[in-house]
């Protein structure tokens, strides 16, 4: 994993998210008890950006199918054993770094659709 600056702190005002673009990537920021929080900001079932869509009670409701995830833990609400990815964060200097994993090397559309044919989630890969 690898620490990328991502926001400064002062931009992510307490109960509040952004999606952004971090490396190439979809990162959901928020702040709750003054502690910044990144998910991936790709729905993994519908594929759309979590950001487009609503946040209330410390959860995020996907625009997709208005599934609910939890902005901390990324968990959705009813199945925690379902979740989006989280990312740590660190804050310092007036900024908010993100640790992502190292990117993934790119699927060819073949590749992307035999996975899809085997009931793989290819939603990260088809919004990149």
């Amino acid at each position: 994993m690898t620490w990328h600056r991502a926001l400064a702190s002062n931009v992510l005002t307490e109960a509040k998210f952004l999606g952004i673009v971090v490396d190439g990537r979809h990162v959901l920021l928020s702040r709750a008890s003054g502690v910044a929080s990144a998910l991936t900001d790709i729905c993994p079932h519908k594929g759309v950006l979590l950001s487009e869509g609503v946040a209330r009670d410390g959860c995020i409701s996907c625009p997709g199918h208005f599934q609910r995830f939890d902005l901390t833990t990324g968990r959705k609400q009813g199945n925690l054993t379902e979740q989006v990815t989280v990312y740590p964060t660190r804050e310092g200097d007036g900024w908010i770094d993100v640790d992502l994993p190292e990117p993934r090397t790119a699927k060819s559309l073949r590749e992307i659709l035999l996975a899809s044919a085997r009931g793989e989630d290819v939603s990260e890969e088809v919004i990149q």
